[in-house]
């Protein structure tokens, strides 16, 4: 007699984990990083959706998943959230059937604000597309920075900033703005993001954001806490 398996029809509440899906908090010296959150209804807290079978791309792959993927179409919109510590599970500050229905299909993420929204949306909609992904926190001479992380088979490690435009740089004078840059990211080295796709109107070259001083890479973040 076959022994019938039961779907799981929720997220578990103590593992983070539905499917072939588990979900983890970004934790940073105590704290919590926050923005508006993408995926959160509840606490305001980044919210990683990692995928069990997601691999390593290519760099011609990444490239064209980037070239799709529409987060960095987002503007920038400053909040002042800050990080802070939070007591009690992850699963109490995170609505569980809000990001079940977003891995489902049937709601969508909140708009990206500040960059931890962007990098949390950016890493969310890789590992769903079966791309393994990292949330990446950079301390620098001019304050901390959210971005992502790849580890592709043929570059190397790939930095990816996919933070979207800010109101006064100045209009594009495409329909489309393509804001994906990539980072040359060494300790003591200037924070110098690079245009992965210049449009007309468009420097490839953006401004340093500071001194690195350290980065912290987040390959699946914690839920157990």
């Amino acid at each position: 007699m076959s022994q019938q398996i039961k779907e799981q029809t929720s997220i578990d509440p103590t593992t983070g984990e539905y499917g072939n899906y588990y979900l983890g908090i970004v934790n940073v010296s105590g704290g919590v990083v926050s923005g508006d959150g993408c995926y959160d209804d509840t606490g305001d807290i980044i919210v990683l959706i990692d995928n069990k079978n997601a691999i390593n791309p290519g760099f011609a792959q990444l490239k064209q998943f980037l070239n799709i993927d529409k987060t960095d179409e987002y503007p920038y919109v400053e909040t002042g959230k800050e990080s802070g510590p939070i007591s009690g599970s992850a699963e109490s500050h995170v609505d569980l059937p809000h990001v079940k229905s977003i891995i489902d299909g049937s709601a969508k993420p909140s708009p990206p604000d500040v960059c931890a929204d962007f990098a949390e949306r950016l890493h969310n909609d890789a590992e769903m597309a079966g791309i393994r992904c990292a949330f990446v926190i950079v301390d620098t001479s001019l304050g901390y920075h959210a971005l992502n992380a790849f580890q592709t088979t043929d570059a190397g490690l790939v930095f990816i900033d996919d933070t979207g435009v800010v109101s006064d740089i100045g209009t594009p004078s495409t329909d489309t703005p393509r804001c994906v840059k990539t980072v040359d990211m060494e300790i003591g080295q200037e924070y110098v993001p690079m245009s992965m796709f210049p449009y007309g109107g468009w420097s490839s070259t953006w401004d340093s954001m500071g001194k690195v001083l350290s980065f912290q890479i987040t390959w699946d973040g914690t839920w157990d806490n």
